[in-house]
């Protein structure tokens, strides 16, 4: 491969994707950047408890039809004033498909 296919391996995928406690409807999710992970990670150091990283995380991967982010930073308090087990089932599928996590990292040191 040369440098201009491997750059454009590196770009971020988007994947639909199912999401059962909004009846099956489904959901848009873009992989995060290099850069977008490391400000997620720096967010989570702040300490805003689960409900913040999953909301955060959310803000960060899921977009529109146009691959456009869907909610800002300004979006993430009214996450997690919402449902519990929605905001757990978007942030879960969030972070298969971005290989984040516990689950993700066992995986990994597997291969």
């Amino acid at each position: 491969m040369n440098k201009e296919q491997i750059l454009a391996a590196l770009a971020p995928r988007v994947a639909e994707e199912t999401v059962n406690s909004l009846d099956g409807a489904i959901v848009r999710f873009r992989e995060l950047s290099g850069e977008a992970r490391d400000a997620l990670y720096d967010n989570a150091k702040n300490g805003g408890g689960n409900s913040d990283f999953e909301a955060t995380l959310i803000a960060s991967t899921v977009v529109d039809e146009s691959d456009a982010l869907l909610f800002s930073e300004d979006d993430v308090a009214a996450m997690r004033g919402g449902r519990a087990p929605l905001l757990e089932e978007l942030a879960q599928i969030a972070m298969r498909l971005n290989a984040l996590g516990q689950r993700a990292q066992e995986e990994a040191s597997k291969n």
